[in-house]
């Protein structure tokens, strides 16, 4: 009899997870994938979007597609976690399951101020791509409001792209950008090397960094941190803060920050051995970064481990705690190799180090991007 993976959360852990169970499971089990979207969104091409490089048309591939590899697909509202029973309720009803990988995500919450937007969906992207077509030339603020927000690099990605954006449309010498971060200096945790590569960068496209910035509040043109500094701004970039998933959080799963507490090996729950949760959903527990290529890595090990489940021995590879991901600056591209074993084993910082610099470094983003969806979907 055919064993049931539900798989929660259709994003880049939850397709992926799916994908490699068929692979390598075939017809000994049967993989159903359930989301509140139609579609699986590349995410990290969302400021590609608010730059023009990008239609949203173009970054999303209907989660139906993956009935192509034997993969069923339900798009339904998970509401509740009942674990004790091996269920899940849905708006589209209960379903049940042998064995249950979460990847719902992390949840953003409502932005601390007013007017502010950020291009990491669909809204705050087409709203940056507006600000940018009207712009004159004023003072732009990128920033964080929470230590925990998907894809560490991402704020400063947005600056470098935005100096490239204004350069190309005339209006660089009217404008200013700044950026503040929660962190001392760019990139800080992941160790010198890289926050060197990145405060160079933003030092070359006339970026200001504001580090130890703690946002306390804003508005009126004006963002104030906890020590009392204030930074002016015409147009404010702000990361929204982020939380476990509800639903998640809400859970038996859940520990006492909100996270689930799992395995650091396998990523199985502590609690139910026939789950395991990756991706945002847990990471920032672990010490991991909330970061696309690390959900890979982790969707792929998974898979192999239920594999052993069934069975009886895993064959593949253990999981990879090194990642690599393209940062895009518009005109520049960084490519940083970072191993967090120290990080999830709690011994320390992470090793990193610059693997490419330059222009050519943003062409393999943008083919990993073709290659991505023409491999899962």
């Amino acid at each position: 009899m055919r064993k049931k993976v539900l798989i929660l959360g259709g994003g880049s852990g939850g397709v992926i997870t799916a994908n490699k169970l068929v692979e390598v499971l075939g017809n000994q089990v049967e993989v159903t994938v359930v989301d509140r979207n139609a579609e699986h969104t590349f995410i990290a091409a969302y400021p590609w979007v608010a730059f023009g490089l990008r239609e949203i048309e173009q970054i999303r591939r209907p989660l139906v597609a993956l009935q192509k590899k034997g993969i069923h697909f339900l798009q339904a509202e998970v509401q509740e976690l009942q674990p004790d029973r091996n269920a899940v309720q849905t708006d589209r009803g209960e379903l049940t399951y042998d064995y249950l990988v979460v990847s719902l995500g992390a949840e953003p919450l409502a932005y601390p101020v007013e007017g502010a937007q950020a291009p990491w969906s669909e809204e705050g992207a087409l709203a940056l791509r507006a600000w940018l077509k009207e712009s004159k030339g004023e003072r732009w603020v990128v920033g964080v409001s929470s230590p925990f927000y998907p894809c560490p690099p991402a704020p400063f990605e947005v600056a470098g792209q935005l100096d490239f954006a204004l350069r190309v449309k005339g209006l660089r010498s009217r404008s200013s950008i700044a950026i503040f971060h929660v962190n001392p200096a760019p990139l800080a945790g992941m160790g010198p090397v890289i926050s060197h590569a990145i405060s160079k960068i933003l030092d070359r496209k006339g970026v200001e960094f504001h580090g130890s910035f703690e946002l306390v509040e804003g508005g009126d043109g004006v963002v104030k941190a906890a020590d009392g500094r204030t930074l002016e701004y015409d147009r404010l970039i702000l990361v929204p803060p982020f939380a476990p998933n509800k639903v998640v959080r809400e859970s038996p799963l859940a520990g006492p920050n909100g996270f689930p507490e799992v395995s650091p090996e396998t990523f199985r729950s502590l609690q139910y051995e026939n789950i395991f949760v990756i991706g945002d959903t847990v990471n920032p527990g672990l010490n991991l970064p909330p970061a696309g290529v690390v959900v890979h890595y982790q969707g792929e090990y998974v898979a192999g481990v239920i594999a052993a489940d069934l069975r009886g021995a895993y064959i593949g590879e253990p999981f990879n705690p090194v990642a690599m991901c393209i940062m895009d600056f518009g005109d520049d591209a960084v490519l940083p190799e970072c191993d967090f074993s120290d990080m999830l084993a709690g011994r320390g910082m992470p090793s990193c180090g610059v693997m490419a610099r330059g222009r050519s470094v943003r062409i393999a983003k943008m083919l990993f991007e073709s290659m991505f969806f023409a491999t899962l979907f």
